[in-house]
Protein backbone atom coordinates (compact mmCIF):
# COMPACT_ATOMS: atom_id res chain seq x y z
CA UNK A 1 0.00 0.00 0.00
CA UNK A 2 1.27 3.29 -0.69
CA UNK A 3 1.55 5.96 2.03
CA UNK A 4 2.65 9.60 1.40
CA UNK A 5 2.53 10.25 4.97
CA UNK A 6 6.57 10.02 4.77
CA UNK A 7 6.67 13.41 3.69
CA UNK A 8 5.20 15.71 0.87
CA UNK A 9 8.14 16.09 -0.84
CA UNK A 10 8.88 12.79 -2.34
CA UNK A 11 11.60 13.87 -4.43
CA UNK A 12 13.69 15.52 -1.94
CA UNK A 13 13.89 12.21 0.24
CA UNK A 14 14.59 9.54 -2.19
CA UNK A 15 18.17 9.07 -1.84
CA UNK A 16 17.86 8.84 2.27
CA UNK A 17 15.17 6.17 1.85
CA UNK A 18 12.15 8.18 3.28
CA UNK A 19 10.04 7.33 0.10
CA UNK A 20 10.07 4.02 -1.49
CA UNK A 21 10.59 3.60 -5.39
CA UNK A 22 7.10 2.79 -5.94
CA UNK A 23 5.80 6.37 -4.10
CA UNK A 24 8.76 8.14 -5.43
CA UNK A 25 7.64 6.88 -8.97
CA UNK A 26 3.26 7.48 -8.53
CA UNK A 27 4.62 11.26 -7.30
CA UNK A 28 6.99 12.07 -10.29
CA UNK A 29 3.79 10.68 -12.87
CA UNK A 30 1.33 12.60 -10.54
CA UNK A 31 3.82 15.58 -11.00
CA UNK A 32 4.40 15.76 -14.85
CA UNK A 33 0.91 14.91 -15.70
CA UNK A 34 -0.13 18.07 -13.59
CA UNK A 35 2.20 20.24 -15.31
CA UNK A 36 1.33 18.86 -18.56
CA UNK A 37 -2.41 19.69 -17.44
CA UNK A 38 -1.71 23.25 -16.74
CA UNK A 39 0.28 24.14 -19.93
CA UNK A 40 -1.91 22.25 -21.92
CA UNK A 41 -4.98 24.53 -19.98
CA UNK A 42 -2.54 27.80 -20.96
CA UNK A 43 -2.40 27.08 -24.55
CA UNK A 44 -6.03 26.43 -24.54
CA UNK A 45 -6.40 29.65 -23.18
CA UNK A 46 -3.95 31.72 -25.04
CA UNK A 47 -5.07 30.69 -28.57
CA UNK A 48 -8.66 30.60 -27.31
CA UNK A 49 -8.28 34.44 -26.59
CA UNK A 50 -6.40 34.60 -29.94
CA UNK A 51 -9.37 33.46 -31.71
CA UNK A 52 -11.87 35.31 -30.84
CA UNK A 53 -9.71 38.66 -31.03
CA UNK A 54 -9.02 37.36 -34.73
CA UNK A 55 -5.18 37.70 -34.49
CA UNK A 56 -2.43 35.13 -35.01
CA UNK A 57 0.66 34.93 -32.10
CA UNK A 58 3.09 37.26 -34.53
CA UNK A 59 0.26 39.68 -34.95
CA UNK A 60 -0.30 39.45 -30.96
CA UNK A 61 3.06 39.76 -30.15
CA UNK A 62 3.40 43.07 -32.15
CA UNK A 63 0.09 44.15 -30.58
CA UNK A 64 -1.87 44.41 -34.27
CA UNK A 65 -5.81 43.68 -34.63
CA UNK A 66 -6.04 44.78 -37.94
CA UNK A 67 -8.33 41.66 -38.88
CA UNK A 68 -10.93 41.70 -35.83
CA UNK A 69 -14.12 41.62 -36.79
CA UNK A 70 -15.67 40.95 -33.28
CA UNK A 71 -16.13 37.76 -31.37
CA UNK A 72 -18.94 36.33 -33.90
CA UNK A 73 -17.73 37.28 -37.48
CA UNK A 74 -13.68 36.08 -36.23
CA UNK A 75 -15.54 32.81 -35.21
CA UNK A 76 -16.65 32.41 -38.87
CA UNK A 77 -13.48 33.52 -40.63
CA UNK A 78 -12.27 30.73 -38.87
CA UNK A 79 -14.76 27.80 -37.86
CA UNK A 80 -17.07 28.56 -41.42
CA UNK A 81 -20.85 29.65 -41.14
CA UNK A 82 -21.96 26.52 -38.98
CA UNK A 83 -19.20 27.14 -36.31
CA UNK A 84 -21.26 26.52 -33.10
CA UNK A 85 -21.90 23.06 -34.64
CA UNK A 86 -18.25 22.40 -35.26
CA UNK A 87 -17.26 22.08 -31.87
CA UNK A 88 -19.39 19.39 -31.31
CA UNK A 89 -19.05 17.71 -34.56
CA UNK A 90 -15.45 18.48 -36.26
CA UNK A 91 -16.43 16.59 -39.48
CA UNK A 92 -19.52 18.44 -40.31
CA UNK A 93 -18.72 20.85 -43.60
CA UNK A 94 -18.14 24.63 -42.68
CA UNK A 95 -16.59 26.02 -45.61
CA UNK A 96 -14.62 28.92 -44.26
CA UNK A 97 -15.51 32.24 -45.99
CA UNK A 98 -12.09 33.56 -47.68
CA UNK A 99 -9.58 31.49 -49.86
CA UNK A 100 -6.87 31.35 -47.10
CA UNK A 101 -4.58 34.37 -48.40
CA UNK A 102 -6.41 37.32 -48.56
CA UNK A 103 -9.03 38.16 -45.07
CA UNK A 104 -11.30 40.55 -44.48
CA UNK A 105 -10.76 43.97 -42.21
CA UNK A 106 -13.73 45.85 -40.06
CA UNK A 107 -13.53 47.86 -43.36
CA UNK A 108 -14.53 45.11 -45.31
CA UNK A 109 -17.26 43.70 -43.26
CA UNK A 110 -18.75 47.29 -42.53
CA UNK A 111 -17.47 47.52 -39.19
CA UNK A 112 -15.69 50.38 -39.83
CA UNK A 113 -15.86 53.22 -42.12
CA UNK A 114 -13.35 53.24 -45.22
Amino acid sequence: MLRFSASPYPFCFLPTGKVSLAQFALAFVVDTCVAGALLCGAGLLFHGMLLLRGQTTWEWARGQHSYDLGTCHNLQAALGPHWALVWFWPFLASPLPGDGITFQTPADVGLVAS
